[in-house]
């Protein structure tokens, strides 16, 4: 599950700075809170691994839950917050800056731009291992307004560790779904 985990934040923190072709509309510097949905065969997989920690803790005995509790991830999977700088703005003024982000934050998946328009910016290409996945991946992020965008990825592969509803070997569809708001010009104190 960490796998999954990390090829999911790897995905979400490849799209959360946005460039647009007009400069008029850029993202709002700040403190931005991002949702995120994932589905792995039509299943929510982040809704499953939080299902599957509560399992685990009510199998535990009780003197000994807070102990394996204070083990287990803290973080809401679903959930993240970014603070998104002037400088960072200034640098991702084109879909061809914006790619180059994306193929850093994305080091084993092989990108290339499919389309832009004023406020989206569309890629696909393959991934071999990036997070445990190797398989397909394209996607389209959508600016709505400097203050909220969305994005939507896709793709068909295999992770290293089998997935609820994939075979042994099998390919998997997974969906990530992103709306990510504007919450504040300041960022709370240590928000990288």
């Amino acid at each position: 599950m960490r796998r999954i985990t990390l090829f999911v934040l790897s995905c979400s923190t490849m799209f959360s700075i946005f460039p647009s072709h007009a400069t008029q509309l850029q993202p709002q510097t700040g403190h931005w809170r991002s949702q995120h949905q994932v589905l792995v065969n039509g299943q929510d997989i982040l809704q499953q691994m939080k299902a599957l920690q509560q399992q685990m803790l009510a199998a535990v005995p009780a003197e000994q839950r807070a102990l394996v509790a204070g083990m287990m991830p803290k973080k809401d999977l679903s959930t993240a917050q970014e603070c998104l700088t002037a400088a960072e703005v200034a640098l991702l003024k084109t879909p061809e800056q914006w790619l180059a982000r994306a193929k850093q934050q994305l080091p084993r998946c092989q990108l290339q731009l499919t389309g832009s328009t004023t406020n989206s910016v569309s890629v696909k290409g393959q991934c071999q291992d990036q997070g445990g996945y190797t398989g397909s991946l394209q996607g389209t992020v959508t600016l709505k307004t400097p203050q909220w965008m969305q994005m939507n990825m896709q793709g068909t592969g295999q992770y290293k560790m089998p997935l609820p509803g994939q075979a042994q070997n099998g390919d998997v569809q997974f969906k990530l779904d992103s709306d990510s708001r504007w919450q504040s010009a300041s960022c709370p104190a240590g928000m990288r």
